[in-house]
C-alpha cells in the first residue's frame, strides 16, 4: 500500500473564550467577523432566526426552556461582527453537505461511534468520528472552546461561523454527525432546523429529551447524528427531511457510517444513493469499526479508538480513508465528555499525533 499525506502536518487552531455568554459571543464575533458577514449576506431575505423569541417559532420556545444563554451568545456574536442580530446564526455549512459541495469537494464519508462507560477501561464514556472530506476542509478546521460563567460551556471541532460542531457540552452530552445517503420523496413538514436541533441536543440533560424533541418536531436535514448523554446512553438518529429512525447501540457500543440502517428509511435509498454508499465503502467501514470495538469490549480507551479510526482494512476505502486529494480523512475527533477532553488530529489519524483540548 502506498500512503499519501494529502493533508499537511500541523495542529487545529484553538479559539477559547470566557466571560458572560454575551462577552463570549462578542469575542467570537470578532474572530469570525468575515464568515459571519458572509453568512448574514446569504441569510438576508431567506432566513428566520430560530433562536429569536416571537419569531423563531417552536425552536425559540425550546431555546428559552433548554438553552436560554444561546440568545445572549448569538447577540454577542452579532455585536462583535458588526452585523444585524436578525441575520446572525445562519450557518450554511451547518447543514451536512451532500456527496459533493461546490468549492469544498470530496465524498463525505465520515464514520462515527459512541461507547458506554461499562465498555471502557476507565469508566468514562467515549465518542467521536473521522471527518472524510476534500483537501480544502483541512485549513478551515478550528477547535472552539466556549466557557461562559453563566451557562454550560462546550468544546467542538468546527468551521468559522458555525456554532454547532463535533464534540460535547458541559452537560455531558456529545454530538457527532455524518452524511446519510438517502433521498426525500415529499416536502418536509419538519419544524426544527438542523443547527437548532443540534445545539438544543448538546444543552439538553437527557437523551430521552432529545429523542422526544426529534419525534415531536422533526428535523430539517438529511443526515445521521450520534448523540450520547453523560451516562453513556447512546442513540443514532437517521434523518431524511422530516422522517426519522432511531438506531440503538449494541450492548454499549455504537458505530455508523453513511448508509441507511433503519428499515423505516430503507425505501428512501435510490440507485444513486446506493452507488454513492458503495463508492465510500460505507457498510464495510461500519462493520469493521464494530469488529474492532468488539475486540476490546470492557477495556476501550481513546488511544485504542484512535488506533481503530486509523484502520486500513479495504484500503483506500478504509475507516482511515486515502482515496485521493478530494476524498480522504482530513480530521479525527475523540471526545471524553465527563473528563472534559477533546482529542483532535489535523489530517489522517494514522499520520498525525492528536492534540488534546480541555474544556
Amino acid at each position: 500500500m502506498k500512503f499519501h499525506r494529502y493533508s499537511p502536518e500541523g495542529n487545529v487552531p484553538l479559539l477559547s473564550f470566557e466571560g458572560s455568554s454575551f462577552e463570549c459571543g462578542q469575542q467570537l464575533g470578532l474572530a469570525w467577523q468575515h464568515s459571519l458577514k458572509l453568512n448574514a449576506a446569504a441569510a438576508k431575505g431567506r432566513w428566520i432566526p430560530w433562536w429569536w423569541k416571537g419569531r423563531g417559532g417552536i425552536a425559540a420556545a425550546m431555546v428559552a426552556r433548554v438553552a436560554p444563554h444561546l440568545v445572549d451568545l448569538i447577540r454577542g456574536m452579532a455585536a462583535g461582527a458588526g452585523i444585524d442580530e436578525s441575520l446572525c446564526g445562519y450557518s450554511p455549512i451547518a447543514a451536512p453537505l451532500g456527496p459533493e459541495h461546490p468549492g469544498m469537494g470530496g465524498l463525505e464519508s465520515c464514520t462515527s461511534f459512541a461507547i458506554h462507560p461499562d465498555q471502557t477501561l476507565d469508566g468514562h464514556a467515549i465518542s467521536g468520528q473521522t471527518k472524510d472530506t476534500g483537501f480544502h476542509r483541512t485549513s478551515f478546521y478550528q477547535v472552539l472552546r466556549l466557557k461562559p460563567n453563566d451557562a454550560p460551556g462546550h468544546l467542538t471541532l468546527t468551521y468559522p461561523g458555525e456554532l454547532l460542531g463535533h464534540g460535547f457540552a458541559q452537560t455531558g452530552m456529545s454530538l457527532f454527525r455524518n452524511s446519510l445517503f438517502a433521498t426525500p420523496r415529499k416536502k418536509s413538514a419538519a419544524k426544527l432546523s438542523f443547527d437548532a436541533f443540534g445545539l438544543l441536543a448538546l444543552f439538553s440533560r437527557r437523551l430521552d429529551d432529545v429523542i422526544e424533541m426529534a419525534r415531536r418536531h422533526r428535523v430539517q436535514t438529511v443526515a445521521h447524528i450520534t448523540v450520547a448523554e453523560a451516562s453513556g446512553q447512546t442513540a443514532g438518529f437517521e434523518f431524511c427531511d422530516g422522517r426519522m429512525q432511531i438506531i440503538p447501540a449494541r450492548k454499549g457500543i455504537y458505530a455508523h457510517a453513511n448508509h441507511v440502517v433503519g428499515g423505516k428509511l430503507k425505501p428512501l435509498e435510490n440507485a444513486g444513493d446506493r452507488k454513492t454508499s458503495a463508492a465510500g465503502a460505507s457498510s464495510r467501514r461500519q462493520k469493521r469499526l464494530y469488529e474492532l470495538m468488539e475486540q476490546n469490549r470492557g477495556r476501550l480507551t481513546p488511544q485504542i479508538m484512535l488506533q481503530n479510526l486509523s484502520d486500513h482494512e479495504n484500503y483506500p476505502l478504509s475507516i482511515c480513508a486515502h482515496r485521493d486529494k478530494e476524498s480522504h480523512t482530513t480530521a479525527c475527533v475523540i471526545a471524553e465528555p465527563t473528563r472534559g477532553l477533546l482529542h483532535v488530529t489535523r489530517g489522517a489519524p494514522c499520520q498525525n499525533w492528536p492534540i488534546t483540548y480541555r474544556l
